[in-house]
């Protein structure tokens, strides 16, 4: 008789009565109640009185466990009246499902309804009214998310997990309910034991081990788990290595001859790689895999990132061109990332050399948006895997913009930036927005060029140029605003200016901080004892050996010329962790004509050269730049780090700032 993979996992424990799943009182309404495996689910949300109540596109995030296996799923719901109604197809396997409701399919929603972190959470079943295998097992795990199932972020971070004997009373459920699959969540059982003993949870390890050694015609998957708890639960690294030669006598073209190959292929010498490569390609086809996964697929991730890049950096675009298809969306995202995206920003080679292997790039991450190959790199539904591609994807085929701009190829810039949809055309990307205006007026098409720089502007997404194309605009309107920041400020939605107030206002701090007298690249010294009061000083925290400090100052500029006139506004400009090179500094403000940006120089440490003293005072506990702090009588009332690419966004926040601040003036004369 077959032995069962049964382990008791604890002794003594009464049977718990305890309702699995359905919701009672609930804002989510099942048609039917018990969802049938199978079948179509049909949910009717309302948001009345919850965290998503006045919220528009609305959408639902499955969670499900399908024959011990995680998998997400969505549903897009449809307004009626108050409520929102979708339909959703629960798969055949499906032992338990939860839902979560936020609006839109965005990775990162302002507010989700999970139900006040009690969960939409359901047990279906078959059409004969029996429940699924993983119905216990699911119940208790998806309840104790630092078990580290991966299962997504459903809960919110105040969320209180069930206790460990909680946890271990439904695995032990599992086991007495369901024991010939037991060795499907082997690795789980050994999850619960280590959470609820410790180190103490090792004999009840090796028990489990020695069952499922006894398991008949075990998987390399099995086979792997059986290597590791040896490996890394036992220390025994003898019986580790013994069971791996068996998986490769077993499996010669399985996960682990495949990682050891991959392994392999990366001490060669550049001359035998890209042979190697080839071979490894032949022995270890990824389409096969594809269709049978087996372990140890990140491989595929490391191997043909590894590849491309070297294809890429070697000039070899026939051959990259050739591996191109057999890579997924994130892959392909990564190596355009690290080649053409940083030669077209950060080196002086020519675009020519490589506009057509970049159309390639882009051809390939069209063709596979929906790929879902982001969900396997976050929790992610598929929907909102292919919102995150399709994201990338606009930011890349703006980036190509701006290499076909460079080649002079214009028609290509408009045909691809017109793959967008106008409403997110201009969101990604400045130096895209530019090639695209670029190209469209070198084509003669000067109203629609006019059109896409005003989308720019309502967009926040414009570069200094633009900003100047727009100001040669509004010199000729006949109805106009009386000044030309008011025009700008028109083209941007009201709402979603004030959303950005709002969320600047929300990170406004009111700390001192320490005086300070700091040397001017100009001669002389300024003193912070001198600020007048009332007085708005912007520093920007920055440094020679800094790109993305040096790319901010485009941005900088703009605010700087936005407030030339306004006397109650100062900007310094502070290299800070670096030596103040004066021909260097004048050198970079020559060659992008940067003008009224007074550089000071931070000072150093007593008996240190890091030059850092009145950065440190105003961010201690960090090292990053840039940093931005704007002061106002004697305090830092605003920090921000790093920069998000856009100039005119930059100065937008830089302004909505300044105005907040104006404001509380304003408000206290009154």
């Amino acid at each position: 008789m077959r032995k069962k993979l049964v382990y008791v996992l604890f002794a003594c424990l009464a049977m718990v009565n305890m309702a699995l799943g359905q919701q009672n009182e609930s804002r989510l309404v099942l048609n039917p109640e018990v969802p049938i495996v199978g079948q179509d689910l049909e949910l009717t949300y309302d948001p009345k009185g919850g965290p998503l109540d006045g919220r528009t596109d609305l959408v639902g995030i499955v969670y499900m466990y399908n024959f011990y296996r995680w998998e997400m799923g969505d549903v897009r719901l449809k307004q009626e009246g108050d409520l929102w109604k979708g339909t959703f197809e629960v798969p055949d396997n499906c032992a338990f499902i939860a839902f979560k409701f936020q609006s839109s399919f965005t990775l990162q929603p302002d507010s989700t309804d999970n139900n006040n972190d009690k969960g939409f959470m359901f047990i279906p079943q078959d059409v004969a009214g029996e429940y699924l295998p993983g119905r216990y097992l699911a119940w208790g795990i998806f309840r104790m998310p630092s078990l580290g199932a991966e299962i997504g972020n459903y809960f919110s971070g105040n969320y209180k997990e069930i206790s460990n004997e909680a946890a271990m009373m439904w695995t032990d459920q599992e086991t007495k309910r369901y024991p010939q699959y037991g060795r499907h969540f082997f690795s789980t059982m050994k999850s619960v034991l280590r959470k609820m003993y410790g180190d103490n949870s090792l004999p009840g390890i090796a028990h489990l081990l020695k069952v499922m050694e006894s398991q008949p015609d075990l998987t390399e998957n099995e086979y792997e788990e059986i290597s590791t708890t040896y490996r890394v639960d036992l220390k025994n690294k003898v019986k580790a290595d013994s069971i791996d030669q068996v998986i490769l006598k077993l499996f010669p073209r399985g996960g682990l001859a495949r990682f050891n190959r991959s392994f392999e292929l990366n001490s060669l010498p550049e001359k035998q790689y890209f042979a190697a490569a080839d071979q490894f390609r032949k022995d270890f086809p990824i389409e096969a895999w594809r269709k049978n996964p087996n372990p140890r697929g990140f491989v595929y991730n490391n191997f043909y990132r590894e590849l491309a890049t070297r294809y890429y950096k070697s000039g070899n675009y026939k051959k990259l061109e050739e591996i191109l298809p057999e890579m997924d969306m994130v892959w392909i995202n990564d190596v355009y990332r690290k080649s053409v995206e940083f030669a077209i920003r950060k080196t002086p080679t020519p675009p020519e050399t490589y506009i057509d292997i970049s159309k390639k790039f882009i051809d390939q991450m069209i063709s596979k948006v929906g790929d879902g190959s982001y969900m396997q790199t976050i929790a992610a539904s598929p929907r909102q895997a292919e919102e995150l591609a399709r994201l990338w994807l606009n930011y890349y085929l703006c980036v190509h913009a701006q290499v076909a701009e460079k080649c002079g190829r214009y028609q290509e810039v408009v045909d691809v930036m017109n793959l967008i949809d106008e409403n997110q055309r201009y969101a990604s990307y400045p130096a895209g927005n530019e090639a695209y205006v670029v190209s469209l007026e070198k084509l003669g098409r000067a109203d629609e060029a006019f059109e896409a720089m005003k989308g720019v502007a309502s967009a926040g997404q414009m570069t200094p140029e633009i900003y100047d194309k727009l100001r040669e605009h509004y010199a000729v309107l006949k109805d106009k605003p009386a000044t030309f920041e008011a025009w700008i400020a028109s083209l941007k939605p009201k709402h979603e200016v004030e959303k950005i107030k709002n969320q600047l206002r929300a990170e406004m701090v009111n700390v001192p901080f320490e005086p300070f007298v700091l040397e001017s690249h100009l001669g002389g010294k300024v003193k912070s004892a001198k600020f007048k009061k009332d007085e708005i000083v912007v520093i920007d925290f920055w440094a020679l050996w800094c790109a993305p400090c040096i790319a901010a100052l485009d941005g900088m500029q703009m605010a700087v010329d936005l407030y030339a006139n306004d006397p109650t506004v100062k900007f310094y400009f502070v290299i800070t962790q670096d030596e103040p090179n004066k021909e260097k500094i004048d050198a970079l403000w020559k060659k992008n004509n940067f003008r009224n940006m007074e550089v000071l120089y931070d000072a150093n440490p007593k008996g240190k050269n890091s030059r850092n003293v009145v950065y440190k005072s105003m961010f201690p506990g960090t090292s990053g730049i840039p940093q931005k702090a704007i002061l106002k009588n004697g305090y830092i009332r605003y920090r921000a780090e790093g920069y998000g690419g856009s100039p005119s966004g930059l100065m937008d926040e830089i302004s909505y700032v300044i105005e907040i601040l104006k404001e509380e003036d304003n408000h206290v004369k009154k």
